[in-house]
């Protein structure tokens, strides 16, 4: 695809456990914008796992599910649809008439494990990676892939044989029925053993920080936050999930069924995901992780636009740029915005108003561009809706922790500012609320000087005097009505500054 043109792409992940499917619609100098996902669990691996085959019904249903999927794409405008099989595919003795059924909608590639966790490591990180070395655990139905990443390179990637659907149907488990103790102690055994290499060579590398991605992950996340009382499914810790597994291990499936934030078509499969989560956990040394929602699919997504002649190219910006033609943002005012909003961090950080590093800088970037994209569903209460869009737009290139900052920088843009103390805050470090609430403060000046939506503003100089800071704007319009705004501002400047901001203003000859 060249540069200038866009295209629609299916891409379809055949799965131990499920069929995924993403269609997205690539725009210029973009990394593209999901414009659906679905999902349909086919179970490959259930008869794999004890005949060492996959059994008719389970190809018959798989090829009824790409088939719709295929033709959903196609429906959508796709002129490609990209399907790729992984485990089950892999390890089949009768793969062939897996990939024989399924070519018949969509031609079907089936990767080996090590391209399976790199693709997964691009669509969790995207293709710059993680500027910390980072361990991520995707915990599949027939595999669990294992990388150790920085800066764009993967030190380290593996794909082991252990999995949700692999270890409750290939045990000798009932897991459909309550989980003994010695069966559980057994899937643990089987975890350490099958992790042997990886784990010994994650521990010379060493990490900084964790993630999970998967199904398996996500539920467990999601489960261990309804058991403390709260939403926040984005991180899953160790202490957290050893409590919660024995009490749902120790019911039968129908009983699984009310425990909340578990699906009903994983309840068969839960705790043997739950053994490989806990022992990967222990023996890497995790007591928390970071829990992302991206996976194969969207690193599909990105490994095509890198195979189209993408070189260079900067995943994070162009998912911000997806996301803000997609909801038809003004253009020329978040640019407008976000030159504003640069200006005033430089200038801010070279008079010593703040510490923030370049992570930060391109945070308020992005939440520039992004600030006003919930005007697409009505301009009342926009901050919010643009937050609520943020938060659920599946951006690749971005961690979970960025996206909520990102998140944030846009809610406090407009109306009321936030205190220290803020309850939205709440779980955050103090450095990174503070953060947080002085790229706001950036966010919100800038947008204020372009109210109107006419660039008016072409300049904007701040300087340190002994007890305030003073703004300059320079105007080719009358700027009296950006400055009125500005000084509605102030109290909530000083509170977070510890200076004063003075306002000064030059229009055009004979305005202010």
């Amino acid at each position: 695809m060249a540069p200038s043109e866009s295209e629609t792409v299916g891409f379809i992940d055949v799965g131990t456990n499920s069929i995924h499917l993403l269609v997205v619609r690539f725009y210029p100098d973009s990394a593209g914008s999901p414009v659906f996902q679905d999902k349909e669990t086919v179970r490959l691996g259930q008869s794999l796992y004890g005949t060492g085959r996959i059994d008719g019904a389970a190809i018959e249903k798989s090829s009824l599910v790409v088939s719709r999927f295929a033709q959903i794409s196609r429906d959508l405008g796709a002129d490609k649809v990209v399907a790729f099989a992984t485990c089950a595919a892999r390890e089949a003795s009768n793969r062939d008439e897996l990939v024989s059924a399924l070519s018949r909608y969509v031609e079907v590639k089936v990767i080996p494990g090590t391209e399976e966790a790199r693709l997964i490591a691009l669509g969790v990180f995207g293709d710059r990676g993680p500027e910390e070395r980072t361990l991520e655990i995707d915990i599949g139905g027939g595999s669990t892939e294992v990388i150790v990443s920085e800066r764009g390179e993967n030190l380290f990637l593996d794909s082991l044989s252990m999995g949700a659907v692999r270890y409750a149907y290939g045990l000798g488990v009932d897991c459909s029925a309550p989980v003994s103790d010695d069966d559980y102690s057994m899937m643990l055994r089987s975890v350490d053993i099958a992790s042997y290499h990886a784990v010994s060579r994650v521990r010379e590398l060493g990490f900084a920080r964790a993630v999970g991605s998967s199904g398996t992950l996500i539920a467990l996340a999601e489960m261990c936050a309804a058991r403390r009382g709260d939403r926040d499914a984005s991180y899953l810790r160790l202490d957290e999930l050893r409590a919660l597994i024995p009490s749902v291990r120790r019911r039968d499936l129908s009983s699984r069924f009310s425990v909340p934030g578990l699906g009903k078509n994983r309840a068969d499969i839960i705790v043997p995901g739950a053994a490989v989560a806990e022992e990967l956990m222990s023996l890497f040394g995790i007591e928390s992780m970071a829990i992302s929602p991206k996976g194969l699919k969207q690193g599909m997504q990105i490994d095509h636009m890198l195979s189209r002649g993408y070189t260079v190219f900067d995943t994070r910006e162009s998912s911000v740029k997806a996301l803000a033609y997609r909801c038809h943002y003004d253009q020329h005012h978040a640019e407008t915005v976000r030159r504003n909003a640069l200006s005033l961090f430089d200038q801010a950080k070279t008079l010593g108003l703040h510490e923030m590093g370049d992570d930060y800088r391109n945070l308020l970037g992005c939440a520039a561009t992004l600030h006003d994209i919930g005007e697409l569903i009505s301009y009342t209460n926009h901050n919010v809706l643009s937050q609520t869009i943020i938060e659920n737009s599946d951006m690749v290139g971005f961690g979970v922790d960025e996206i909520r900052a990102m998140g944030l920088m846009v809610r406090f843009h407009h109306k009321k500012f936030p205190g220290a103390k803020d309850q939205r805050l709440s779980g955050m470090p103090s450095e990174d609320a503070r953060a947080v609430r002085q790229c706001s403060m950036f966010l919100k000046i800038a947008d204020v000087l372009d109210r109107h939506r006419n660039d008016s503003v072409r300049e904007v100089s701040l300087s340190r005097r002994t007890d305030a800071v003073e703004l300059a704007i320079s105007a080719v319009q009358d700027p009296s009505m950006e400055v009125w705004s500005l000084e509605k501002i102030r109290p909530d400047f000083r509170k977070l500054f510890g200076l004063d901001l003075r306002i000064t203003a030059a229009g055009p000859a004979g305005g202010p």
